[in-house]
């Protein structure tokens, strides 16, 4: 196995290149719409319950076993079971089904990101702004020359990473997360002096006590926090590997799982008392970000200034999700398959777009579910069980302690393996049953 040529400058590289990946869609879209879906703070209080006990243990564990094998999934589960004696080809097949689950999220993906890019363009031209029927624009912006703004989107995530990981994704990062919160946060101020905006914030931090004790609330309060947090046994691994020995694993774990529940909670100030203050649908799902929200920018002073920072926010927060999705299957490229970066970068552009092409004109919502409730809790469950349960525990702990200058717990093997393994295991059951 050849060495990373390539790493970040710091722990602060990881963190926000991790905060990158972590902060998305899955924050400014998906997060209020739990929210507001599961009763408010019913699912607040859930949802942080699960990213401090299970959150928090799964991103130490994908970027250890990253850094203690210096590889993406495909050689570090192989690594994994050669540092415990074991022959390295069934990790190696685990590896591989973790990168293919992240390319075909990668896949859809890219195709959401592409109507954020055709609507911060059409926020800066006012063709947004202007539209008569938000719900008619939002059709036609999908469907009408959809190859151009997937190739915008696959260009912008290939232009950033074929640079490297120091030049290209860290630098990136280190801009576009600051700048995230900043404008969500402006965005947030601003709505607080809607009229009625009061009414959101009584809906949100009021708890409907039926869904706290309702199993789906738990189940997709942890779903939430695997897709906000991309614990998927890749991307989280793939950024371990580029960590320098010298940083502090659990601290910036801390970090990374502290800038995205921030980017969260921000969002779900901004959105839900803007939906209430002008009386739309907080549970609109896909048109909440897309219908509702510009519909409201058009009803408020300086609507297409505030509607322009606001796709700003969400198109920064996207890339930087696509760029670590990206990096998953460059790195096995390069270090499996020794093909140069721009090479890879290449064949993971053109195999995307193309690919988004066909999402668009064809039924794949069986493999968006197959990714929600099969393959990803399964990806991440192979990362869980590779680092607690296959590398021999005082391995683990080396490795954590290593830039760390106080000890390292003992109460990190026995949380990864039978909280966290066991939370996802429970939770992937109940998906399969599909409790309601």
């Amino acid at each position: 196995m050849s060495a990373i040529k390539d790493s970040f400058s710091s722990k602060w590289g990881l963190i926000f290149a991790a905060a990158g990946s972590a902060i998305g869609l899955g924050n400014i879209w998906l997060f209020p719409y739990r929210v507001g879906e599961m009763g408010g703070a019913a699912f607040i209080i859930p949802y942080i319950s699960c990213l401090l006990v299970l959150g928090f243990i799964a991103v130490i564990g994908e970027v250890t076993i990253g850094r203690l094998t210096g590889a993406g999934p495909v050689l570090a589960f192989k690594k994994a079971l050669e540092i415990r004696g074991k022959n390295g080809k069934p990790g190696e097949v685990f590896g591989w089904i973790c990168v293919l689950v992240a390319l075909v999220q990668t896949i859809g993906y890219t195709l959401i990101v592409s109507w954020v890019v055709r609507f911060l363009a059409g926020s800066f031209t006012g063709s947004v702004f202007n539209a008569s029927n938000s719900a008619q624009y939002f059709d036609s912006a999908v469907t009408s020359n959809a190859l151009v703004w997937i190739v915008i989107t696959v260009a912008a995530a290939a232009i950033t990473i074929v640079k490297g990981i120091e030049k290209g994704v860290e630098k990136c990062c280190r801009f576009m997360i600051p700048a995230i919160i900043v404008l969500l946060l402006v965005l947030a101020v601003r709505v607080a002096f809607l009229p009625h905006a009061l009414e959101g914030y009584k809906y949100l931090l009021t708890p409907k006590w039926e869904f706290l004790f309702d199993p789906r609330t738990w189940i997709l309060a942890l779903g939430q926090v695997f897709y906000s947090l991309s614990i998927r046994g890749s991307t989280m691994v793939v950024y371990g590997s580029y960590a320098k020995k010298s940083g502090d694993i659990i601290s910036s774990a801390k970090n990374i799982v502290f800038l995205d529940t921030l980017a969260s909670i921000i969002a779900a100030l901004l959105i839900i008392p803007a939906v209430f203050a002008f009386g739309k649908d907080i549970k609109a799902g896909p048109a909440l970000m897309f219908i509702t929200m510009p519909e409201i920018f058009k009803s408020m002073p300086l609507g297409q200034f505030l509607m322009i920072a606001f796709f700003i926010a969400v198109f920064f927060a996207a890339l930087t999700s696509l760029i670590g999705m990206f990096e998953v299957v460059v790195e096995v490229l390069q270090n499996k398959f020794k093909i140069r970066r721009g090479w890879a970068v290449g064949i993971v552009s053109v195999v995307t777009a193309v690919m988004c092409n066909v999402f668009v004109v064809g039924n794949v919502r069986w493999i968006v579910d197959m990714l929600e409730i099969h393959l990803i809790p399964f990806c991440a469950l192979v990362s869980g069980i590779f680092l607690f349960w296959i590398v021999p525990k005082s391995r683990v702990l080396q490795e954590i302690q290593s830039g760390r200058s106080k000890p390292v717990g003992k109460w990190i093997i026995p949380m990864g393996r039978y909280i966290f393994c066991s939370g996802v295991i429970i939770v992937y059951i109940l998906n399969i049953l599909k409790v309601k």
